[in-house]
């Protein structure tokens, strides 16, 4: 997201001089890599990441009318696998948590190991995620909610129209995040994180709930903030 890697821009003008086009594409990401990004974000800037394990619990509006998402099959269940996407999570977090080259004409993905299981729930709109997050070094559950609150992203991305006044919002009630209740927060557009704990298994592990809006920062108003991060960069004329 351009809260997160809005320094990647530059790599508009490599593909306009590699494909001899005016114009350019600019993809967002896909909408259950979005919530889980920004989270991430705070953390390796502050701390390292090196490994992320990921249980996502998504929202019935992020299909359509795909196979295995018709009301009947829905109603009462959970559908276990969504085709691609647990790959595109896996890929596309690493490219948003990556460094532009010096040149700035290629990316270097970010070292950390992703792995998820993405599942459809009965639910209308906003993505749920179980995270665990191995850190690069130890912390505190206080310092890894801190980190959240106190990141403001991209200085770029922080005045724009459709920018919430902040991108994630921490409770410290256990029972929370939940999609009805946290998913329009900010317009939407903000991630609300719950239930930071610390993680036995992992190597300076923590755990935590998000909830994302798949819609609209994952989607429609999340596509709208890019161009006008874009114009405020000077990219879009």
């Amino acid at each position: 997201k351009d809260s997160v890697n809005a320094a990647h821009a530059p790599l508009i003008n490599e593909q306009r001089r590699l494909r001899g086009w005016k114009g350019f594409i600019v993809p967002i990401p896909n909408c259950t890599t979005t919530g889980l990004a920004v989270t991430l974000a705070p953390l390796a800037e502050r701390f390292g990441v090196k490994a992320v394990l990921m249980t996502s619990l998504q929202a019935m509006s992020g299909a359509g009318r795909s196979p295995g998402v018709i009301g009947l099959d829905i109603l009462d269940n959970v559908v276990p696998y969504i085709p691609k996407e647990e790959h595109k999570v896996e890929v596309e977090t690493k490219k948003i948590l990556g460094g532009l080259n010096p040149a700035g004409a290629s990316l270097t993905p970010h070292d950390v190991r992703v792995s998820c299981t993405c599942t459809r729930v009965a639910v209308l709109e906003g993505h749920t995620e179980s995270v665990f997050v191995s850190l690069g070094k130890k912390a505190t559950v206080a310092e890894v909610a801190q980190a959240m609150r106190e990141w403001q992203g991209a200085q770029v991305a922080k005045d724009l129209p459709s920018a919430p006044p902040r991108w994630i919002e921490v409770l410290d009630d256990p029972f929370r995040p939940q999609p009805r209740m946290d998913r329009d927060t900010h317009g939407g557009m903000a991630t609300t994180v719950g239930r930071i704990r610390e993680d036995g298994v992992l190597e300076n592990g923590f755990k935590y709930v998000l909830v994302s809006h798949n819609t609209k920062m994952g989607a429609a108003k999340g596509a709208i903030l890019v161009a006008e991060l874009l114009r405020a960069q000077g990219l879009l004329g």
